[in-house]
């Protein structure tokens, strides 16, 4: 059966020119060798030729052939329907969104494979779209030829069939949560929700030494499949110049600040059963971690590759106007999948994915990231990858940081010493003037009150956009852009440790800031466990 649906009317934006894409590479410093040789003009008679699949699949291709066009012959690519395919696991496929695609919801088949995912709601020109993703999918089941799941062709497998009955212009991977050696996210979100569960202790401690690892064994997998891919396409005729190849990371599902929702819904009702000290784990080490792994992964492989980790900052579970699904038991189902859904994107969520991989394929670049800047709801493409620095105190000769590594609305930013850790990073949007926290992406430096007047506090708050959140780097002092005769500063030190405050702008050292890159080889949150903070229930 055939898994596509048309795209939105109305909304389509076309792919642009891969000249385009290879300057934006060359540009980004990426060695992207195949799209830089071949550029845009390549024809038929610069392709490699089309090989024949072993006699199981060309059964299935003709079927679909003939379903397509009537006819089950391979057309020439210039004359065949534009397609957009996504592949990975559940992640992508819909799982926890409902709406499935019937037969993949049921004993024999678990791949959740959902009517409402973020590949049918892109605005991509396409003829038709493909999800061939599955849940519990590990990065060798996309690998031509190797495992299957359920009553399911290999991903790699359904692939090759796609690429020679459609021009395939995109394929778009989430993968390498699951498997053998790789970080195995199902089995520990199973295990630190039912500790919450049964009250057992905090899971964190079991995982966090061994995360590092476990995200190398991801990396190395993921290229692998990567690979794979790309030896498809060409065995399907295909120069890597006609495609799209993006391998996007997976959000943060859970974060400790649950409970600065004003409409919490609670820990049973809301479905965020996790101790607060395991959401900070996942949050601040395990996600960040595996981005960089999966970064790595693109970059190996010549793969474009969009940053979503923080994109559902300010979303996660039981936190406001939800992008994700939390602990959720499915009545009638008797088995372990009733519980399978949890911590997956909801119907919210993929439509955020579409949004930003809308934007992504349209810009032409090589990397990006998506975010939510002012918890509109929506992603916003930033180009490149966002780089947190520390904002380093002349008088002090410390840098701002999250009392107690938290990210708390209203938690107090003071003078510490310098070590890198997440707390003490800031990315500054210079579009709407924002110092976004490194600890959430929802948390921007916020005069407290909105009262722009001399010595009121600077603490971190959920990003509005607002007048109190504003501000202008203005050589080395930052200044309020409602009202540039106030200045960040580092209160006296007689008065305790310094906090942040809003000054008269003067020549005060404690007013005069660096915005520096940081250089520490193992900072706090990556390597050591002072990540936590207070977050101990």
């Amino acid at each position: 059966m055939l898994d596509s649906r048309k795209g939105l009317p109305g909304n389509a934006l076309r792919v642009p020119l891969r000249r385009t894409l290879a300057a934006a590479a060359l540009v980004a410093g990426l060695v992207l060798p195949s799209l830089v040789a071949t550029g845009s003009t390549a024809g038929a008679a610069d392709r490699p030729p089309v090989q024949p699949l072993p006699a199981n699949l060309e059964a299935i291709r003709a079927a679909e052939a003939t379903t397509l066009y009537g006819s089950p012959a391979v057309r020439p690519l210039e004359e065949r329907k534009t397609a957009l395919v996504t592949m990975g696991d559940s992640e992508i496929s819909g799982e926890g969104v409902g709406n499935y695609v019937p037969g993949t919801h049921q004993d024999g088949n678990w791949c959740d494979r959902s009517y409402d995912q973020a590949v049918f709601r892109t605005g991509i020109a396409s003829d038709t779209q493909f999800n061939i993703a599955c849940s519990g999918a590990t990065p060798w089941n996309l690998i031509a030829g190797g495992p299957t799941q359920w009553n399911e062709l290999n991903q790699g497998d359904n692939l090759a069939i796609k690429a020679r009955n459609t021009r395939v212009k995109l394929i778009w991977v989430v993968a390498g949560a699951n498997g053998d050696g790789t970080i195995q996210f199902g089995p520990v979100a199973t295990d630190c929700a039912i500790r919450r569960v049964f009250f057992q202790g905090a899971c964190y401690p079991t995982y966090t030494d061994v995360w590092t690892t476990r995200v190398e064994g991801t990396r190395a997998a993921v290229e692998d499949a990567l690979r794979s891919i790309r030896a498809t396409m060409t065995a399907a005729g295909y120069l890597a110049a006609d495609y799209e190849l993006v391998l996007q990371s997976y959000p943060s599902p859970g974060s400790p600040d649950v409970e600065d929702n004003p409409n919490f819904p609670g820990w049973y009702s809301g479905g965020c059963l996790l101790y607060l000290a395991d959401a900070a784990f996942a949050r601040n080490k395990a996600v960040p971690l595996f981005e960089r792994g999966l970064r790595q992964a693109a970059v190996n492989t010549g793969t474009r590759y969009l940053d979503a980790s923080r994109l559902f900052h300010g979303h996660e579970v039981c936190t406001d106007n939800t992008s994700v699904r939390g602990l959720y038991i499915e009545v009638g189902i008797w088995n372990e999948n009733a519980a399978r859904q949890s911590f997956h994107p909801n119907a919210r969520g993929h439509g955020m994915f579409a949004e930003c991989m809308t934007a992504f394929v349209a810009s032409a670049l090589p990397q990006a990231t998506c975010v939510d800047q002012a918890s509109t709801g929506h992603g916003t493409l930033v180009g490149g990858l966002l780089e947190f620095k520390q904002l380093r105190n002349a008088g002090t000769g410390k840098c701002v940081d999250g009392k107690g590594y938290d990210s708390r609305n209203s938690t107090a930013q003071q003078s510490y010493a310098c070590h890198g850790g997440r707390n003490q990073g800031f990315w500054y949007d210079p579009a709407r003037q924002s110092l976004h926290s490194e600890l959430s992406h929802d948390r921007c430096l916020d005069v407290s009150g909105g009262s722009l007047t001399a010595n009121t506090a600077v603490n971190i708050y959920n990003c509005t956009g607002g007048a109190n959140q504003k501000w202008v780097f203005a050589g080395n002092q930052i200044k309020a852009a409602g009202n540039s005769a106030l200045c960040l500063a580092f209160d006296s030190p007689l008065l305790g440790t310094p906090r942040l405050r809003l000054a008269n702008c003067g020549s005060s050292t404690r007013q005069q800031w660096s915005f520096e890159s940081r250089n520490f080889p193992n900072p706090v949150g990556y390597g050591h466990d002072d990540f936590i903070g207070d977050r101990v229930y």
